[in-house]
């Protein structure tokens, strides 16, 4: 076992089991995807603690323990299209890609070009440019739009691109720290249902700027 795996596998004991992570494929998705390769070179060292991993530009990743817990609310499902939004350097986007049908990556230009160095080599995953509330149109509609940081408002544009029956999940609120939220479209209305705390880093162009602090 390598030292990666030895910290991944820890990683998934002590902070993803104990925070009532249960479901069996997410669990095996979090002990298989290498973690280290979606964090930026000089901070490995980060990979696997309990901890936000700065990006860059005023960005981080959420923690390992929140992010599990908000893929295991998403609940994919085999042959689901999942957009993921504000999807960093593609760590979310490969689980994604082990536990749906395809994943739509979408980033900004600052961090696209990283997300498809990272994300080469992973099946069914597609990295997308442009403005983060704006979505990914041409390639939706999806099952699943996972939000990979905290919103605001601005879900609009993203609603707009669910399939019949889709999901939107986000960390989501005006009051600090977020729910976990699943929203969905009922009666022409996007309607959430908050589940647990999930503090997040926001993403841009989802309502107050609010800048990771290196």
């Amino acid at each position: 076992m390598t030292e990666f795996e030895r910290l991944r596998t820890g990683m998934v004991d002590g902070q993803i089991r104990v925070a009532d992570v249960t479901d069996r494929r997410v669990l095996a998705a979090f002990l298989t995807v290498e973690r280290e390769r979606f964090v930026p070179a000089g901070r490995r060292e980060l990979a696997y603690l309990d901890v936000r991993t700065p990006l860059g530009g005023g960005r981080a990743m959420v923690e390992p323990m929140i992010l599990a817990k908000l893929v295991q609310l998403a609940d994919p499902k085999d042959g689901e299209r999942v957009l993921v939004v504000g999807a960093g350097l593609g760590y979310s986007a490969a689980i994604f890609a082990r536990l749906a049908g395809s994943v739509v990556a979408l980033e900004e230009p600052a961090l696209a070009g990283a997300a498809r160095a990272a994300l080469a080599g992973v099946d069914g995953v597609r990295v997308v440019e442009g403005p983060l509330a704006a979505g990914a149109p041409a390639e939706g509609p999806y099952d699943l739009i996972f939000c990979d940081g905290a919103v605001f408002d601005g879900l609009g544009a993203l609603a707009a691109q669910l399939a019949p029956e889709g999901r939107i999940v986000a960390p989501a609120g005006r009051v600090r720290p977020t729910k976990a939220t699943a929203f969905r479209v009922a009666g022409g209305e996007l309607t959430g249902v908050a589940a647990f705390d999930a503090a997040a880093p926001t993403l841009p162009g989802f309502g107050p700027v609010e800048a990771f602090a290196l």
